[in-house]
């Protein structure tokens, strides 16, 4: 007798199917979202926390610095193969922008902190030198709102599909 099964599968389940334990790409988006979610709130504690406790809030930079460059590293290495991947197959125009926006908003996340780690490159190759205060109020406002943009774009762009929803009573095949 056939097992009669009343509630769906799992969520994770059904994305194990789909996509497989073995994609590296799935791995590092995943890597990538963590790093993100992380970044956000050490960025958050930095701009309205540590002027607190100072010596807590200098850890907190230090450990932003170095998890923003290793994002940087990490997201610029996927990030265009991903782009070359899903954005041509994308069905959906909604999506489509939605994309390139989010991309647009990392672009400027992205500048905006290799700019505002410059002056402490130089510092350690034996220089002196630092932004105008005006300079960094812009590069920090465009940083952290870019930032905030991005959250909220990420959990809409995390929660739709490059494609659109198969027809009734057809699933997609596993790869």
């Amino acid at each position: 007798m056939e097992h009669i099964r009343l509630t769906p599968p799992p969520a994770c389940r059904q994305l194990l199917a789909d996509y497989g334990p073995r994609r590296p790409g799935l791995r590092r988006a995943l890597t990538l979202c963590l790093l993100f979610a992380f970044l956000f709130g050490t960025g958050l504690h930095v701009e309205f926390l540590a002027a607190r406790n100072w010596n807590a809030g200098e850890v907190v930079l230090l450990l932003h610095i170095i998890l923003g460059l290793v994002f940087a590293a990490v997201f610029l290495s996927w990030i265009a193969g991903h782009v070359l991947r899903g954005l041509p197959k994308s069905q959906r125009p909604g999506f489509t922008w939605l994309s390139w926006i989010l991309l647009a908003k990392y672009a400027v996340i992205l500048v905006t902190g290799l700019m505002m780690v410059l002056p402490t490159l130089i510092h350690f190759g034996g220089g002196l030198w630092f932004w105008r205060f005006e300079a960094t109020y812009v590069l920090t406002f465009l940083h952290l709102w870019s930032a905030v943009a991005a959250a909220a774009g990420l959990i809409v762009h995390l929660t739709l599909r490059h494609w659109a929803p198969p027809p009734a009573g057809k699933r997609r095949r596993a790869s």
